[in-house]
This record gives C-alpha cells, sequence and structure tokens, in this order.
C-alpha cells in the first residue's frame, strides 16, 4: 500500500499544482472541465524507470493516475478509463501503450489487450506499438494456456495465436506506410522490422504454418543481418531450417544446418543436423555429426533424449525432435 501511495503522489505531482488539488477535492467521476493538465514526457519517464526495475504495480499506478486526470477524472482507481474523447486519446494514447506493456509482463494479458485496444483506437505514433505489444499478450495468453495455466483448449489458443498474427501484419503494415511516406531505411528499422517479421513467424510456427513462418525466418534472418545482428540472424536461420524440415524440404534443412554447423560453435546446430540426416536415410553422416558434437565442451549429449527439453526450452520443432528420438533409438 505505501509504495501505491508513493507512486500516486509522485504521478500527481507533476500535474499543475492548482488542478491538482482541484481533481483530488472533486467528487468522484469524469466531469473536470476542462481536464487536468498533465505532463505525459515526465509520466512516460517515471512509469518507464519503475518498469525497468521491476516495479510494475508503481508504475501501473502512475499511469493509471495520469490516464484518469488527462481524461478529465477526479477518482483514480485500480483501473484507467480507455473509452476516451479524441482530443484526450491523443494525449494517452502514449500512455495507454505502456500500461499494456506493463500489465503484459504482470501475466495479466486480458487487461493488457484492453489498454492496447484504447491505444490502438487513438491511433497516431502509439499505434504501431501498441499492435505490437497486443500480438504479444495474444501469445502470452495461449502459452499460458497451452502450458496448463489457462482455461483454453487448443483450438482457442490457435485463435489467439492467428489474431498476433495478424497484429503483427497489420504493424508491418503502417512501418511500410510510414516508409512510403519518405522515410529512409536505417539500420535501426531494420531491426525493428527484422524483430517484428521473426515474432510473427514465432506465431506461424505455434499454428504449425510450416511454410509462411519458413519464408518469415528466412526475411527476419536477412533484416538481422542488415542491421549487423549476427546472432539473431543465425537463429532466424536455424529456425528457419526447422520449420523446412517439418514442411518436408529436407534437402533445403540438411544444406542450411550444414552451414550453420560449419561457422557456429553449436551443439543444437549438430544434433539438428544428426536428427535431419537420419531422417534423409544417412545413418553413417548422422552418426558421424552426433560424435562431432558430443566432443564439443557442454554439449549435454544425454539430454537430447527429452523431447519435453528439446521442443520448451531448445525450440526445435515436432517433427525434428521426433527424428532425433528415432536416431538416438537406433543408436
Amino acid at each position: 500500500r505505501g509504495s501505491r501511495r508513493r507512486a500516486l503522489a509522485a504521478a500527481l505531482a507533476l500535474v499543475a499544482a492548482g488542478r491538482a488539488r482541484e481533481a483530488a477535492a472533486a467528487p468522484p467521476g469524469c466531469d473536470l472541465d476542462p481536464p487536468a493538465p498533465v505532463d505525459v514526457a515526465a509520466v512516460l519517464d517515471q512509469a518507464r524507470g519503475l518498469y525497468g526495475t521491476g516495479r510494475l504495480e508503481e508504475a501501473e499506478a502512475a499511469l493509471v493516475t495520469a490516464i484518469s486526470l488527462v481524461s478529465g477524472c477526479a477518482a483514480v482507481g485500480a483501473s484507467a478509463p480507455l473509452s476516451l474523447e479524441p482530443a484526450a486519446a491523443a494525449s494517452a494514447a502514449p500512455l495507454l501503450k505502456l500500461l499494456g506493456d506493463v500489465r503484459v509482463d504482470a501475466f495479466r494479458y486480458d487487461d493488457a489487450v484492453a489498454a492496447y485496444d484504447a491505444a490502438i483506437e487513438a491511433g497516431g505514433a502509439s499505434a504501431r506499438g501498441a499492435l505490437f505489444g497486443r500480438a504479444n499478450a495474444f501469445e502470452g495468453k495461449a502459452l499460458l494456456s497451452l502450458r496448463g495455466g489457462g482455461s483454453l483448449d487448443s483450438s482457442a489458443a490457435d485463435a489467439l495465436y492467428a489474431a498476433a498474427v495478424r497484429d503483427y501484419t497489420a504493424c508491418l503494415d503502417l512501418r511500410d506506410t510510414k516508409m512510403e511516406q519518405g522515410r529512409s531505411q536505417t539500420s535501426s528499422s531494420s531491426s525493428s522490422a527484422s524483430i517484428v517479421v521473426f515474432e510473427r513467424a514465432q506465431a506461424l510456427r505455434a499454428l504449425r504454418r510450416w511454410r509462411e513462418a519458413r519464408a518469415d525466418y528466412e526475411d527476419a534472418s536477412a533484416l538481422f543481418l542488415a542491421a549487423k545482428d549476427k546472432k539473431r540472424a543465425d537463429i532466424a536461420a536455424a529456425q528457419a531450417a526447422f520449420a523446412a524440415f517439418e514442411e518436408g524440404d529436407l534437402s533445403y534443412a540438411i544444406k542450411s544446418l550444414e552451414t550453420l554447423a560449419r561457422r557456429l560453435y553449436s551443439s543444437d546446430v549438430r544434433a539438428a543436423l544428426a536428427a535431419a540426416y537420419y531422417r534423409s536415410g544417412d545413418a553413417a553422416r548422422a552418426e558421424d555429426a552426433w560424435l562431432g558434437l558430443c566432443e564439443l565442451r557442454d554439449a549435454m549429449c544425454g539430454k537430447y533424449n527429452d523431447t519435453e527439453w528439446l521442443v520448451e526450452y531448445r525450440r526445435w520443432t515436432p517433427g525434428l525432435a521426433g527424428a532425433m528420438q528415432d536416431f538416438l533409438a537406433m543408436r
């Protein structure tokens, strides 16, 4: 309670003194006319600082207070008004977007979606970030349920992943529109786009839409390279190979994994290559790849017979994990 009071006090201190006193003295309701002026930039800085140090409840309290005051509400409770007049919505949009981010980190996905919805409806510069955030919230809720922490069945989880794909696409469409309006592409913009494309690939993977996922992973890898982020480029390239394996394109998967194995000191890449060789009918090369990877330091060869570990923690696709089990059973 004390931390919440401190956050509320800090947010209110950002409001002009006279209007802050009026807001505090007014009866509950959204009838302040005109609404209290709020230094949105200062509130965002404060809330980001709290958010960055894991003080989620305090960050939310500061944001809810500011959104309430921007909308003309004297009462500050546990939630901010999300149906705002156009003028208030424009000011509140970045606050609402950050409120969604805070709620995602608190695993309150439905509340996060409500905040993102309001930010998207307000439009402006925050809409793209809110679309990305809402997609993350949809994926988070789906994954939570699939891992036993929610009440959704697999079809409902798939619907959430499909909604995430639509939001990632809308996010990219907004970026393309801005590019067409004359903004030049920089290394930073390439990096931003690559993250959205990679996340869309992840959602497509969850939907088992392997061909589309592979295309997005390939595009993300190229965009990461353009942004000089070689580590993420390699991760995306490996995931493209995994998706190709699921799609039945063993030739592409093997060629890509061979390229990565030559360049990277990675037991996962070599293990995946062994599984792909075995599935293609080349047991001798599979054995050679396996022996080579087990010579690597910290290779954890004994873990590769654990399908759950491969799929949940090493991010292997189910078919590739199955091929690894078949290879190990043969040995």
